[in-house]
């Protein structure tokens, strides 16, 4: 408790705003030891699981370029995201 007679709270990890609406949910499954690094490294550096993840996976990704051509392109999907289509064809 503080002098002040009030409890202490931990501090909340705080989402930025744009962050959250630009996130989707996916699932992978990691190997135990894996998990645990990504657990500590979390802690150290402060941040939730995702953030870290996501860091991580950006970082590995930074040379990637996607580019759309035809009509996926040319409609108004252009950079929304994968098709039902094309996800079949990507098997996504």
């Amino acid at each position: 408790m503080s002098p002040e007679g009030k409890s202490k709270k931990g501090k909340a990890t705080k989402t930025r705003k744009d962050q959250g609406a630009e996130r989707i949910k996916t699932s992978v499954l990691l190997s135990r030891s894996v998990d645990i690094k990504i657990r500590a490294l979390s802690g150290i550096r402060g941040v939730d699981k995702s953030t870290l993840i996501n860091s991580l996976l950006e970082e590995a990704t930074r040379g990637v370029v996607v580019s759309l051509r035809g009509p996926l392109a040319e409609g108004s999907g252009a950079g929304e995201g994968v098709s039902q289509d094309i996800e079949g064809e990507l098997g996504l």
